[in-house]
């Protein structure tokens, strides 16, 4: 398969989750920044304010065909274990316009 394929194919399997409300989606733009809370090699942590009410974790990545499959890999690992008292409950996964 060419890395070209593979990227659209990983791609697809985000997008139909998120159609499908496997995933949940959150507009970007209802994100306000307040402070970096962590870096590593496939992107940043963010602490965040969700419609200015709410704070959470914002997990960014790169957009690369690698960080993608991370991504892909931690959303089918939360999907199997949600509610696990040991995991950190993922809401939703958001993009931004970038």
């Amino acid at each position: 398969m060419s890395k070209d394929t593979e990227f659209k194919n990983l791609n697809y399997w985000l997008e139909k989750s998120i159609v499908e409300k496997h995933i949940k989606y959150y507009e970007y733009l209802d994100f306000n920044h307040i402070k970096l809370i962590g870096e590593g090699s496939y992107g940043n942590v963010n602490l965040v304010k969700w419609r200015s009410t709410r704070l959470f974790a914002l997990k960014s990545f790169n957009n690369n065909k690698q960080s993608l499959k991370e991504v892909i890999k931690e959303l089918r690992l939360h999907r199997s274990v949600d509610d696990h008292e040991n995991i950190i409950r993922l809401f939703g996964i958001t993009k931004n316009g970038k």
